[in-house]
């Protein structure tokens, strides 16, 4: 007999019905926790059990919830992984414990005790197969412990995964993918695998650290790495990604010296490997499927039909890295070339590798929001199944936090009834679910975010995420100090343009856009001001802080391009004056981030940024507080006291010249605050 409703309280026991399967472990673990958190009191014992059970009368990896007896309810599937979503289920509908609860640090209002009454919970239908998160660009995970645990981080990335409906995943990049390899399916998640790590194999340059990574002079030692790969992973949940690219995610032939490397060389090996691949899997882990990535230099020899792929191989496409579907740029070339109506004579099934974080474009975003709005990101998606590329959808999730409303977006867009949304949808949506007061305000802020973006190229989706500013001033330090006729890397932006021209042009990118980014930064700290509790930290986390790396990060660069140019003027003592205060302004601008990041309101993310390692903001720091330095040696006297003397102190006490000095002279800051208060209204 079917039972209407089920008690779930603090007596409720959460059982697996194998206790040592690692899956239903985690299972039993993440529901019982859940449990605990969302009830108050002990009504009567009974226990909610967990089992596979290969009679379940379902499909793939849906579940079956049924309460036949009083005192249990049984979670039932084919698979492990069924079984977690079903336990997931019951935490997300009965406890209502949200799917992003972790990054987001949704509070829970527990109840004494919780009546379930809806058993009909079923995996939802989706239009995608296999539906991957690919942690990539996870500099900031890797630099963070929650719990004094990195191991617990990662736990509450694959557990989110599942609550997202993932159910493949790249768990990591290099060293990480490998470490974090067996936890992920301990999770019950199926592996994908870097495409710069065919197979999943070691990095060559990291087994034979003194030899050069050349398949044609070591096919062999290659050849090993990938048949302990396979034999590693074999008979586990894997797809293996086919294919060849150098060390450190590069093309192979930029290391490799030993002939000269036409296009059809190039696909020669490519051609070779994958075959070699495609058998040594077929052989030793027969009927897993593969996948190769046609990505970056791949693109073209496929383009170009230089590439052999077997039929029974899923193709990935990539985005631009800025989620629109073309191929992606490769530092000054920049074909665009569309990817959706790329013909398939061979029926092959594909899928895609899609960003809402990135890192390697000099304008991606890291730190922050996407820099193309969620509705264009939602089109886009579309779009992709139109042309039925979504047998496989990875998407690059950076280190999550950052990224979570378009994660949130992209899960809804697995679902077979998903329909493209608009901004006011989707923010809607996003901003009624996670803050509790001012919702309408909140969301013209968020919607205000994109109006301000720089557009850097001719293209709509052309536009500068969070990297861009930190990235440019570390360039123009370093052309300026060496007095170089361009800088380093900024022909995608610049063309031929020479030094003072590049600045030229990037100011008056960003000049139109300064005033309303500005008006946005004060109007979220005035919002700021208005909230408490989870609105405050949330608004903060999830939004200031990419307003204030776009804001101050932009600023700080004009105001550097400022400084040289009226350096590139001065003739005397005083013509420095005005670019040291201008340099100064601009150190302490983009220090305001670092501060920011440091003085979260929620302690728990209060030193998530400090691993920033592609944006590199407190290296930039850096580098504008030494221009500040270097512009003071141009102006100041050899002993750094001349501008104290002539500009600060009195005239009387300027002259006097029995004791040379009384004090040090004055530091950067000290001078900086002095001419400030000075000569702020003069120069």
């Amino acid at each position: 007999m079917t039972r209407t409703q089920f008690t779930i309280s603090q007596a409720t026991t959460v059982v697996a019905d194998d206790p040592i399967n690692p899956v239903l472990k985690n299972a039993t673990m993440i529901l019982q926790r859940d449990i605990k958190k969302a009830t108050s009191t002990k009504a009567e014992k009974n226990e909610i059990l967990l089992k596979i059970d290969s009679a379940t009368p379902v499909q793939g990896d849906d579940f079956q919830i049924s309460h036949d007896k009083a005192d249990s309810v049984i979670v039932k599937a084919k698979t492990a992984l069924g079984v977690i979503y079903g336990a997931l289920a019951i935490s997300r509908n009965a406890l209502k414990i949200d799917d992003f609860w972790y990054w987001l640090d949704t509070p829970v209002q527990p109840q004494a005790d919780i009546e379930m009454t809806n058993f009909d919970l079923h995996l939802p239908d989706y239009q995608v197969p296999y539906r991957g998160w690919f942690v990539n660009d996870e500099l900031l995970i890797m630099g963070w412990e929650d719990h004094d645990s990195q191991a617990y981080v990662w736990q509450r990335t694959f557990e989110t995964a599942l609550r997202a409906g993932v159910n493949v995943i790249v768990p990591g990049t290099d060293i990480n993918s490998h470490l974090y390899r067996k936890p992920a399916k301990e999770f019950g998640l199926m592996i994908a695998q870097h495409h710069a790590e065919p197979l999943g194999a070691q990095m060559f340059a990291r087994e034979y650290p003194n030899l050069s990574a050349s398949y044609t002079k070591y096919p062999e030692l290659f050849q090993k790495l990938w048949r302990d790969a396979i034999l590693e992973q074999k008979g586990t949940p894997t797809i293996y990604s086919l294919g060849f690219r150098g060390q450190g995610d590069k093309p192979f032939w930029l290391d490799d010296d030993s002939r000269v490397w036409t296009e059809k060389a190039k696909a020669d090996v490519i051609n070779g490997i994958i075959k070699t691949q495609y058998d040594m899997v077929k052989q030793l882990d027969p009927g897993a499927p593969m996948a190769i990535n046609i990505y970056g230099e791949v693109t073209a020899m496929y383009n170009a039909g230089l590439l052999d792929v077997p039929d029974d191989v899923i193709e990935i496409w990539a985005d631009s890295g800025y989620g629109k579907m073309v191929s992606r740029r490769q530092h000054l070339d920049n074909p665009r070339s569309p990817v959706l109506s790329v013909p398939n004579p061979h029926h092959r099934q594909r899928g895609i590798y899609y960003h809402v974080a990135f890192h390697d474009l000099q304008a991606s975003n890291f730190l922050g929001l996407l820099s193309n709005r969620p509705s264009f990101v939602s089109d886009e998606l579309m779009k992709v199944r139109e042309h039925q590329m979504d047998t496989i959808e990875l998407i690059n999730t950076g280190s999550i936090k950052p990224h979570i409303l378009y994660l949130r977006e992209v899960a809804k867009s697995w679902l077979k009834d998903y329909q493209a949304r608009s901004d006011q949808e989707i923010l809607h949506d996003y901003i009624s679910t996670y803050y509790a007061h001012h919702q309408a305000e909140i969301m013209k802020l968020y919607d205000r975010y994109w109006q301000n973006i720089v557009q850097y190229g001719p293209h709509s989706d052309e536009t500068a995420g969070d990297e861009f500013a930190p990235y440019l001033i570390r360039r123009i330090a370093k052309a300026w100090v060496r007095g170089a006729n361009k800088m380093s890397d900024t022909g995608w932006l610049t063309g031929d343009a020479e030094f003072p021209e590049e600045l030229q042009k990037i100011d008056a990118m960003i000049t139109p856009k300064l005033d309303a980014w500005e008006k946005l930064l004060i109007d979220v700290k005035k919002m700021l001001l208005n909230l408490g509790g989870h609105d405050l930290q949330m608004l903060y986390g999830d939004y200031y802080l990419s307003v204030i790396n776009q804001a101050q990060g932009l600023k700080a660069l004009h105001l550097i391009i400022a400084a040289y140019q009226v350096t590139q003027k001065a003739d005397k003592q005083a013509d420095y004056l005005k670019p040291f205060l201008l340099a100064d302004e601009s150190y302490r601008t983009l220090n305001d981030i670092v501060f920011a990041e440091d003085h979260n309101p929620s302690g728990k993310w209060r030193d998530f940024y400090k691993n920033d390692g592609y944006n590199d903001v407190p290296l930039s720091v850096i580098q504008l507080r030494f221009l500040r330095h270097y512009i003071r040696t141009l102006g100041d006297g050899d002993d750094e006291d001349e501008w104290e003397r002539n500009f600060i102190k009195t005239p009387s006490e300027a002259r006097v010249m029995t004791l040379w000095t009384t004090r040090r002279e004055l530091s950067d800051d000290q001078i900086a605050a002095k001419l400030r208060e000075r000569l702020i209204d003069h120069l």
